[in-house]
């Protein structure tokens, strides 16, 4: 018999899910940041200067989605949003010094976040784990191209009634 606790996908997705609610609860709330706002600050933290559809790549967040959450990032200050002078077309998106002073902080409070969580487990363990789910997220990447470069089936017809 299947038992749901045991099985990698909930666990990882229980996991997952409950960490981040609760550093938005917890971290980001104080601050009115969304865990989307937080991926992308943080991003740009690293990689500063970054067209709209890099940044989406960057911190993994669909395009619109996240062209949204510019608009109300740069109404907030935390970033501006450019033309680019080599594409008329293409968006430019840099970090505020009040975007960056709040990334920094938020930065701090999520390896704070981390250590609570990890309290207990060795550094040699945590690494462990860390190198262990790069690998699954590379093959979940691997059957995401493998699923994606399929034909999709088409629908059958219904037969017309006469």
């Amino acid at each position: 018999m299947a038992e749901l606790r045991n099985s990698s996908l909930f666990l990882l997705n229980r996991t997952a899910l409950r960490a981040s609610t609760l550093f938005e609860m917890r971290e980001l709330a104080r601050h009115n940041i969304s865990l989307p706002m937080y991926r992308a600050l943080v991003a740009l933290l690293g990689h500063d200067d970054q067209r709209l559809g890099d940044l989406s790549a960057l911190a993994d967040i669909e395009m619109s989605t996240l062209s949204r959450l510019i608009g109300t990032m740069q109404s907030r200050r935390l970033v501006t949003r450019r033309r680019s002078g080599k594409d008329a077309r293409a968006v430019r998106i840099r970090i505020t010094e009040q975007g960056r002073a709040l990334a920094d902080k938020l930065v701090a409070a999520a390896a704070g976040y981390e250590a609570d969580m990890t309290r207990g487990i060795g550094a040699r363990d945590i690494q462990a784990l860390k190198r262990m789910l790069e690998r699954i997220s590379g093959a979940v990447d691997t059957l995401a191209e493998e699923a994606s470069a399929r034909p999709r089936p088409r629908p059958q017809r219904r037969a017309s009634a006469a």
